[in-house]
């Protein structure tokens, strides 16, 4: 039977679309003043990571079903991985956006696998605990995501928010 360690990397796989999506809402302003560019431009970075992610969670099941889970998950993770630092390091809006993108295609990755990965393994007596876990991760990221993604802002500048995300999803990849 799989561990805690197991589980807590399930849980954390279903913190990146929040993780992706949230922590970049309290620098949306210092991006706009950053590359200079409008607030529509700016919050298209945001709208589109939900909506490329909600697409892209279509595409994740069929291909984990092909491909096996975890290549399918690790290609999301390492794609995860390389958005966020694509736009930690971002030089203009441009690379900022191709690197939210990638984000975006990613993120959608960690909501679908972690719940079939869940089905897979624990089966249908301990499925019903281990979503709730995996569902309480993923309603709790969107609430502390923008705190943290504010604070690591304040402190460092509004590209450690990448940074700190390439970080954490290499943990994940890691666990």
């Amino acid at each position: 039977k799989p561990g805690i360690v197991f589980l807590a990397a399930l849980v954390t796989i279903t913190l990146i679309g929040p993780l992706a999506v949230h922590m970049y809402i309290p620098i949306m302003p210092t991006i706009q003043k950053a590359f200079s560019v409008s607030t529509f431009l700016t919050t298209l970075t945001f709208s589109l990571v939900l909506f490329v992610m909600a697409f892209g969670t279509l595409g994740y099941g069929t291909l984990s079903d092909r491909f096996g889970r975890k290549p399918v998950l690790m290609f999301g993770l390492g794609l995860f991985v390389a958005g966020s630092a694509l736009c930690a390091v971002a030089s203009s809006f441009e690379v900022l956006f191709a690197g939210r993108l990638l984000q975006a295609i990613a993120a959608g990755c960690g909501v679908v696998l972690a719940r079939a990965i869940a089905r897979d393994v624990y089966g249908p007596q301990k499925l019903a605990q281990v979503i709730a876990y995996i569902t309480t991760a993923y309603v709790l990221g969107p609430t502390l995501a923008p705190p943290i993604g504010g604070a690591i802002s304040d402190l460092f500048s509004w590209n450690a928010v990448f940074y700190f995300a390439t970080g954490i999803s290499l943990l994940i990849i890691l666990l």
